[in-house]
């Protein structure tokens, strides 16, 4: 109802620094995002595990996954490789999203994790 408006703000006192985009935006790039998961092959009902820091960028890949269709499996970014790993053999996501500062926290594992056909970060 109102395009224009602002949706979201992210802060970062410590950087001095805020962020604000408004619903088109954010319905854009939601809609991206879930069309990026399709072409990577993520059907309805597919899992697809997410970790991330708390951020815009958290909710736009969130809302993408549920309206590709996917299920989301949120992590915690506290969790260490074990919590991952065995999130992991649970849920049997068909798609891992992560964001770039956890690649360390996941190279030792990575190839341990079941049934994850493809990594995003």
């Amino acid at each position: 109802m109102f395009p224009h408006d602002t949706a979201l703000v992210e802060r970062s006192p410590q950087e001095d620094k805020r962020i604000s985009i408004t619903w088109q935006e954010f319905d854009k790039r939601a809609n991206m995002f879930a069309r990026v998961l399709q072409e990577m092959g993520v059907k309805k009902g597919d899992r697809v595990m997410q970790l991330m820091h708390n951020s815009l960028e958290w909710l736009v890949v969130y809302f993408g996954i549920v309206r590709s269709g996917a299920w989301v499996v949120p992590l915690n970014f506290r969790f260490t490789a074990a919590d991952i790993q065995y999130c992991t053999h649970v849920a049997e996501p068909r798609v891992f999203v992560f964001g770039e500062e956890f690649g360390e926290r996941l190279s030792g594992i990575r190839e341990t994790l079941p049934g994850v056909e493809k990594y995003s970060a």
